[in-house]
């Protein structure tokens, strides 16, 4: 006899999530966009509200959390490119908007 083991759908921020992993067909058109589908292999989940850095596109909030706090990711990043770029690896648009206010120059 086979056991299969069956997880509900999360909620995220009132969408159905789906764990990594759980998506094999066709990426969506608005996938890696901002608010659309996570721009990570095999999600779709939606919103995707974190901006990566690195890969210059949009990821949704669990998928950010498993990449940016992966050990090797994480040090590389705070290792390289925090000095440089003063910014953590992911950031939503409010984080950037209120980066880009504080570093404006008076005009």
């Amino acid at each position: 006899m086979r056991l299969i083991w069956f997880q509900p759908p999360r909620l995220v921020s009132g969408f159905k999530a789906m764990a990594y992993g759980d998506y094999s067909g066709p990426d969506k058109a608005d996938k890696g966009k901002e608010g659309g589908s996570c721009n990570r292999r095999l999600c779709q989940c939606a919103p995707a509200r974190w901006y990566n850095h690195g890969s210059f596109a949009w990821y949704c909030d669990d998928c950010r959390q498993a990449i940016e706090f992966d050990p090797v990711n994480k040090r590389d990043w705070d290792r390289n490119w925090l000095p440089r770029c003063g910014h953590p690896m992911f950031e939503t648009r409010e984080m950037m908007d209120r980066r880009a206010s504080i570093n404006a120059v008076p005009g």
